[in-house]
């Protein structure tokens, strides 16, 4: 979390968070209070913030629940007793996700989004910054509130540097956003209605990939193009 003079920013776990926080420092604003460590996924509540206004981070879904997969599959190897508590594609499809109780070490399997939004009160968030847009919102956004000016636009050199290799098909897709109604709900809000989108999917699916049926036509397509342009 960092806390300014008329602001809080809470770091959502999976949605650009330590990006985020590299930003402020950057700006090397001696009026910030940064709460790191163990405590830096703090709620508001936890934090006992009131009378400022609240700012949080967004990421659409499947981007979002695949992160979140990766991250428990590095990290639960690291955590004795973990080895029983499998991260499976039937879990993600449901919006399932492995949540560590905070100030406990007590690992819970929840509903991402009903824990996620009465953790961090989200229905009472003042400012979204987009995890796809991360450096043009947090300009657009914190200029209300801190001098953003002279922000290193390489400061995110590294922002999505590993690849999440997990795609869906549209089925499935369509299931993720069922299962995780009030995100669902929360993302249209932010991002307009991008399910109705193909380049809303494009990022995450599969189906010229595992689907042989579209895959071979794909490629039958290609050669078929190939040969006109020789006989031509």
């Amino acid at each position: 979390m960092v806390v300014g003079e008329k602001f809080a920013w809470a770091h959502i776990p999976k949605t650009g968070g330590d990006s985020t926080h590299l930003l402020f420092r950057d700006l090397k604003d001696d009026s910030l209070r940064f709460i790191d460590g163990p405590e830096k996924h703090n709620s508001f509540a936890r934090e006992g913030i009131t009378g400022l206004d609240r700012i949080s981070n967004i990421r659409r879904l499947p981007s979002l629940l695949k992160s979140w997969a990766v991250h428990y599959s590095q990290h639960s190897k690291w955590n004795p007793g973990n080895d029983d508590r499998i991260f499976t594609r039937n879990q993600l499809l449901r919006g399932m996700v492995w949540w560590l109780e905070p100030y406990t070490s007590d690992w819970k399997l929840v509903k991402f989004d009903e824990v996620v939004f009465d953790y961090y009160e989200l229905d009472k968030i003042d400012h979204w910054i987009r995890t796809e847009y991360l450096l043009d919102d947090f300009r657009t956004v914190m200029s209300g509130y801190l001098d953003v000016s002279k922000l290193d636009n390489d400061v995110l050199s590294n922002l999505g540097s590993y690849k999440r290799k997990i795609q869906f098909s549209r089925r499935e897709l369509k299931k993720i956003y069922t299962s995780c109604s009030r995100w669902a709900e929360l993302e249209a809000a932010v991002y307009g209605n991008l399910q109705r989108s193909d380049e809303h999917y494009k990022e995450y699916l599969e189906e010229y990939v595992v689907n042989p049926i579209n895959s071979t036509r794909a490629k039958l397509g290609k050669l078929k193009r190939s040969l006109r342009k020789k006989v031509l």
